[in-house]
């Protein structure tokens, strides 16, 4: 589907970056609508929180040991889109949440349940556009990601 020449491949990381940062601000307006995000991030965000530790110093750390554990078992699931997503979200997520905070709460009182769903909704677009970017490209998924992929190709079951 993809060339390997280098220009496809320095487009592809482009749009791995792009989809990675895509995905990240649709979490910021998941956490700003308060209606909730993938249990992963709220793990991430919940732990780091707890320690007082900078969620994107939290996530790089659990992502780098996560990244060796399951090299151990299936390397096949990673490639330079790995790096990518498991460096990138958590720092644009801590970086941006505070900022869009006060930008959107300046602008929506967040008391109404109309407000919250148009926070939600905007998130899910971003987060489902940032997905299809950064899976499209195929350069590899993130270590959280790639736990069930394994499994699946160790154990033989389907996972759905």
């Amino acid at each position: 589907m993809f060339k390997n020449d280098s220009l496809s491949i320095f487009i592809r990381l482009c749009l791995s970056v792009v989809g990675t940062s895509i995905i990240a601000l649709g979490i910021v307006f998941f956490r700003l609508s308060s209606l909730g995000i993938d249990p992963a991030t709220a793990a991430d965000i919940g732990i780091s929180n707890t320690f007082n530790w900078y969620l994107g110093n939290y996530q790089l750390i659990f992502n780098v040991i996560l990244f060796l554990t399951i090299c151990i078992f299936d390397r096949s699931q990673f490639g330079i889109g790995t790096l990518i997503n498991m460096s990138l979200p958590g720092y644009i997520v801590g970086y941006l949440t505070p900022i869009l905070s006060r930008i959107i709460f300046h602008t929506f009182s967040k008391s109404s349940i109309l407000e919250i769903i148009i926070l939600f909704v905007f998130g899910m677009v971003l987060f489902s556009l940032g997905i299809s970017l950064y899976t499209s490209v195929n350069l590899g998924v993130s270590p959280y990601d790639a736990v069930a992929l394994s499994f699946e190709k160790k154990v033989g079951l389907v996972i759905d």
